[in-house]
């Protein structure tokens, strides 16, 4: 089973990006190939200066002529020659045993279409409850997760000739935290391949490095905003379920900063309602409520 690892990045993070790699480094199942895409050729030309010599496994490094990262995930799939195709994120670490406990799930089960597993935050500063590491870009207990998310997830290649690939209207650019495109997916696949499992290996870990400026209150509005925005989208097509687990818990887990985080994302949500029904009005759309 070959397994590439895709990376997206931009100028910058090579210093990130070469962290990174050095984990797959040392994997107890190395990968098939590394892929790195970036948004422009001139990061395209620096990161092959800066990571010439970061690694002995096949690295390809590309660029989209684009802005975005669902627009460098597919860039990556494209690229990519393996069976299997991992995405982790330029700020990541894996674990030691990240592929090979990806490559033990998905050879024991047929049916096993996506596989990923827990987030873990290494804090540069000051830490935070559990129940907010989704807004880090993590995940936690509290509660639990039942699907991976985007900095440690894995899919059969077979997927994307099937369904297509990310949804390039959502998704983060650079430093906009606009997220949506692997929920979109995973609804996708539930949908219209539901034979196809989506699991989640506890086993399968990748570690993500946290600065304190993830931290703000100002941080935590923006991303939270975005969160309702982007979901608001999706949800015009899907039941968000894993979504509507969270809400409850936060319901019957009430502090200051829940209120916060709940409130932006209701408010992002409500934008995204509203600007869904104006752009659909203009094209000629109605909603009944």
């Amino acid at each position: 089973m070959k397994i590439s690892i895709v990376i997206c990045s931009y100028g910058g993070n090579e210093s990130l990006t070469k962290s990174c790699i050095e984990s797959l480094n040392l994997q107890s199942s190395l990968p098939y190939e590394i892929i790195v895409v970036l948004d422009t050729r001139e990061e395209q030309e620096n990161f092959n200066r800066y990571l010439c010599k970061v690694t002995t496994l096949p690295c390809n490094i590309a660029y989209t002529g684009k802005k975005g990262l669902a627009a460098a995930r597919n860039k990556g799939i494209e690229m990519s020659n393996g069976d299997i195709i991992a995405f982790i994120d330029d700020d990541a670490i894996a674990d030691s045993q990240w592929i090979y406990e990806i490559q033990k799930t998905f050879s024991t089960s047929k049916m096993a279409g996506v596989v990923g597993g827990p987030v873990s935050p290494i804090f540069e500063g000051n830490s935070i409850d559990e129940k907010f590491y989704w807004v880090i870009g993590c995940t936690g207990t509290t509660p639990p997760p039942s699907r991976p998310i985007g900095c440690n997830m894995a899919f059969r290649r077979e997927i994307f000739n099937k369904i297509g690939s990310f949804n390039e209207d959502l998704g983060r650019v650079r430093k906009k935290l606009a997220v949506g495109e692997e929920t979109d997916l995973f609804l996708r696949i539930s949908t219209l391949i539901p034979e196809f499992l989506i699991i989640f290996n506890e086993k399968a870990k990748v570690f993500h490095k946290t600065p304190d400026h993830r931290l703000t209150i100002r941080y935590f509005l923006k991303r939270s905003y975005e969160e309702g925005y982007s979901k608001s989208r999706i949800s015009k097509i899907y039941k968000l379920k894993e979504e509507r687990k969270f809400l409850s818990y936060y319901i019957h887990h009430p502090d200051i900063r829940t209120l916060f985080v709940v409130t932006a994302t209701g408010m992002g949500y409500l934008m995204g309602l509203i600007h869904g029904i104006w752009s659909d009005s203009n094209k000629g759309l109605t909603y009944v409520f």
